[in-house]
């Protein structure tokens, strides 16, 4: 299993912030990589779905995220599965005490198949 983890700041006030992060369909945007993200089904909040293409090593491979659990203004956790990898992404949001936001994101990815042991 790889572990991923990334702490930022942005300016923005943590309503917009989480708003905007929470919205996975903007995932291509801030996260490096994402190659694209569309909602599949729900309107955001607990068991909405999306697919995603990420590059992985110069491939791009599909994903299905689910959102597994939502607090607002606080965290967003997807998992992400598929054909030759399992993700579980932990989004927290809490405000700076300059009006701005840090932003964690932790992603533990496993690898499936054959993959897994190399």
């Amino acid at each position: 299993m790889a572990s991923f983890r990334e702490v930022i700041e942005v300016p923005a006030p943590l309503e917009r912030a989480f708003a905007y992060v929470a919205d996975f369909t903007t995932a291509a945007e801030w996260d490096p990589g994402i190659v694209s993200s569309v909602r599949t089904s729900g309107d955001g909040a607990i068991g909405s779905t999306y697919a995603v293409e990420a590059e992985f090593r110069g491939k791009t491979l599909p994903f299905s995220y689910t959102v597994t659990a939502l607090e607002p203004n606080r965290r967003i956790v997807l998992r992400g599965e598929g054909d030759r990898a399992t993700s579980d992404d932990d989004i927290s949001f809490e405000p700076t005490p300059d009006g701005g936001t840090r932003i964690t994101y932790v992603a533990d990815l496993r690898l499936k198949g054959l993959l897994r042991v190399v």
